[in-house]
């Protein structure tokens, strides 16, 4: 866990972290901000809250937050790496129910019928890679 939180332009560096209050205490998870007296308190229990802890409170759950966002990010990103081909295949067959259009070749340019045998014979990807490498440094 980084000691370090950067919020845009603000960045923080907790020296250390030390819990001072007993664990059977209230968590104070809801906050009141008092504008005219510069005042935290817990709306639950009402206890005045140090300005100090409030922050590393934030400071935590902004943390903890940050990295959940992170992480959905990452596996979004994995998932449509992923899924690429479902949703290409999905595009495919929405063309040919739509009984009006085929999809065409993107080389080119014939339409694809559900009966051209699509996907009946491959092509070993490497091979696939080397021969589109060689196409494009000999075009």
């Amino acid at each position: 866990m980084s000691n370090v939180i950067d919020i845009d332009e603000l960045r923080i560096q907790r020296q250390q972290k030390h819990e001072t209050r007993a664990a059977t205490e209230c968590a104070h998870k809801r906050l009141n901000l008092d504008d005219v007296g510069s005042i935290v308190r817990c709306a639950d229990c009402g206890t005045q809250l140090d300005a100090y802890w409030t922050l590393t409170l934030f400071l935590d759950h902004y943390g903890r937050a940050l990295r959940r966002l992170n992480e959905r990010e990452r596996a979004h990103a994995e998932a449509k790496v992923r899924d690429i081909h479902l949703t290409a295949a999905q595009r495919v067959e929405k063309a040919w129910r739509s009984r009006s259009m085929v999809p065409c070749c993107p080389h080119c340019g014939e339409g694809i019928r559900a009966d051209d045998g699509l996907g009946g014979t491959m092509i070993n990807r490497s091979i696939d890679d080397r021969r589109r490498a060689a196409k494009k440094g000999g075009a």
